[in-house]
């Protein structure tokens, strides 16, 4: 072997891994269509409510960004190694050679898009730091048991070095996923007071660049070991250095949406889910503050009192 010929082998890119060939069985892509479709039901049906009862159109922009944001998952199959088997007999679009059905469409409106509405009522109803990696936790589940029957019927499959592979779900994708509802809900949080009339239309872009956000910030260590056919030594580092990334991604979101411990009314998370979907009564929430800043009051003023004392 000549001098030339090394130099040449080891500047020669990796070949991207080839992925399967595999077509969808029917039925799988039938149940999981319909699997994925229940929660979309619920959520247009709420949307449709919050329009017609006049609480504006803010769920619907989100199940709106949430299909757009579908858009983003050839990407991110090319790069993590999925594939969604194609010859499916709902096929929805096509993007970088690759078919994609129904069923996608489904998950990202409500998984991306609704999930987000979520996100931003638990933050306007009050969480701390605390909760907000719980409500992580939460999203992480979500997206164990929303992807384990697609997989387990072989309406897709991963491939690859894929690391803490069991079932065939890679448990490093749902440590990425949940940041993506976390940070759209973040920015709609954040922005809604500067968004008034028309301008609230906007969500609908959030929701696509919180996917993107999300995914470039925490996905990229595992997209290049993956990519690189790396051995799942070195994959299993890099989901570690991932789910650090995502946890980080998380400590971050807190310092724009939590409160603190005594600002927060509602401590349960039952609780908080369910004020967060149904809303608090504006009475029951109005006596929670005050009884708050009456117990705020008191301690305030025995703190002066124990320092007049000294």
């Amino acid at each position: 072997m000549t001098l030339q010929t090394t130099i040449d082998n080891l500047m020669a890119a990796t070949p991207v891994p080839e992925h399967p060939t595999t077509p969808v069985p029917f039925m799988a892509e039938i149940l999981f269509t319909i699997f994925l479709g229940i929660p979309v039901v619920f959520g247009v049906f709420f949307a449709i409510k919050h329009l017609v009862t006049g609480r504006g159109p803010l769920l619907a922009f989100c199940l709106i960004g949430g299909g757009i944001a579908c858009l983003f998952e050839p990407i991110v199959d090319t790069l993590g190694l999925c594939y969604i088997r194609e010859g499916a007999t709902l096929t929805t679009f096509s993007s970088m050679g690759r078919d994609f059905p129904l069923y996608i469409n489904f998950v990202y409106i409500w998984y991306v898009g609704g999930l987000a509405y979520l996100a931003y009522r638990v933050y306007s109803t009050g969480v701390t730091r605390k909760g907000l990696f719980q409500l992580y936790l939460i999203d992480v589940f979500i997206n164990i048991w929303l992807e384990s029957p697609g997989v387990l019927m072989g309406a897709y499959e991963y491939y690859g070095p894929q690391p803490l592979n069991f079932w065939g779900l890679p448990l490093w994708w749902v440590c990425v996923n949940p940041v993506m509802p976390m940070t759209a809900g973040a920015l709609i949080y954040r922005l809604t007071p500067y968004l008034p009339g028309w301008r609230m239309a906007l969500v609908i872009a959030f929701i696509p660049m919180s996917d993107g956000i999300a995914n470039g910030a925490t996905a990229w260590p595992m997209w290049t070991a993956l990519n690189l056919n790396a051995s799942l030594v070195v994959t299993h580092l890099a989901w570690l250095v991932t789910l650090g990334l995502a946890l980080t991604a998380v400590w971050i979101l807190s310092f724009a949406v939590t409160r603190p411990e005594d600002e927060v009314f509602i401590k349960s998370k039952a609780g908080l889910l369910k004020a967060a979907i149904f809303g608090v009564p504006e009475d029951s929430l109005a006596a929670k503050q005050a009884v708050g800043a009456g117990t705020n009051r008191v301690a305030a003023q025995s703190n002066t009192a124990i320092q007049v004392n000294r």
